[in-house]
């Protein structure tokens, strides 16, 4: 079963809807939700991404890799520290007790997600920088059919080559799929909500008020049809006060005519209003489920989820 298949099993219906759009919004919820919660379990979510290049300083690589979380950073074998703004200046100075070393390499992270690590990383050798990050939605590919999210791979980049996970790795646990599709069944059921007001049928007033003031028209003595070229000698009073039978008779049936439209619209206005209520009442009565089944779900898999620290557990 594909992803879009189970959507509508909660939605009853996707056609029409953004469903990649919601899916999306649905791994950046349970990436976000999982970092609140238990932000060791993003560990699960991580990808390997060995930059082969030289200087690893100020360098863009939340923006480059579409990464919401940095795990852990490597220079060659050895984990970096991170480190503060503060101490970037100091892990550079020589003369600096907080000097970089290669036995204990420091990272940084500014306020726009650009890299620096600190002794810098040689591109050939044992020092190569490894990143373990989690890709937001940007950086995943959904592959609905098989029901799989997995990561993108990424060509070089200003002519240096970065390698990533293998595209069929998917560094997303299948276990919280089912939050994804919550999610993006949420998703949905909103996006339909705000297309209720305009599904609402608008050419009723028009219609309805057509016959009716037909009708009135063909009752009323001196009154006139408009755009119909017919005049005040067409009105009921009028045949009436003629004494003219047949006139009376057809125009009283031209009224029952005009009635039956009139009321021929208001039965089909209030049979669509009835199918829009029923449908606005079952998506909402849907929303307000999904909603305590997510909750019950975060409860479970995630509050009380896997504990522990991410560097004292093998990553690789």
């Amino acid at each position: 079963m594909s992803f879009t298949n189970k959507i509508n099993n909660y939605t009853n219906t996707t056609t029409g809807l953004e469903v990649t759009d919601a899916i999306n919004k649905g791994i950046d919820f349970t990436i976000g939700v999982t970092a609140n919660l238990n932000p060791d379990m993003l560990r699960l979510f991580a990808s390997k991404i060995d930059l082969n290049d030289n200087a690893v300083a100020d360098y863009d690589v939340m923006e480059i890799f579409n990464l919401s979380h940095i795990i852990d950073v490597k220079r060659g074998s050895k984990f970096c520290r991170p480190i503060t703004d503060r101490q970037l200046d100091d892990v550079s100075d020589i003369t600096s007790i907080y000097y970089a070393v290669p036995n204990d390499p420091v990272y940084f992270i500014s306020g726009a997600g650009r890299l620096t690590i600190k002794p810098e990383p040689k591109i050939g050798n044992t020092t190569k920088a490894t990143i373990y990050g989690v890709h937001h939605s940007k950086g995943r590919t959904i592959v609905d059919a098989t029901e799989k999210i997995t990561t993108k791979s990424w060509g070089p980049f200003n002519s240096v080559s970065k390698v990533t996970l293998a595209t069929d790795d998917s560094s997303f646990p299948d276990v919280l799929y089912e939050l994804v599709i919550m999610h993006a069944s949420e998703c949905i059921l909103m996006e339909r909500l705000a297309d209720f007001r305009s599904s609402i049928p608008t050419g009723l007033d028009a219609e309805w008020l057509d016959a009716l003031t037909k009708a009135k028209t063909l009752f009323d003595s001196g009154a006139t049809i408009e755009g119909d070229n017919a005049g005040s000698s067409m009105s009921v009073q009028y045949w009436l006060n003629d004494e003219d039978e047949d006139m009376s008779g057809a125009t009283l049936q031209a009224i029952s005519s005009e009635m039956n439209r009139a009321n021929a619209y208001l039965s089909k206005f209030k049979t669509d209003i009835e199918v829009l209520s029923v449908d606005y009442q079952w998506t909402s009565t849907q929303l307000q489920m999904l909603g305590q089944k997510k909750q019950e779900f975060i409860q479970t898999h995630l509050k009380l989820g896997p504990q522990g620290s991410p560097e004292g557990e093998a990553k690789v």
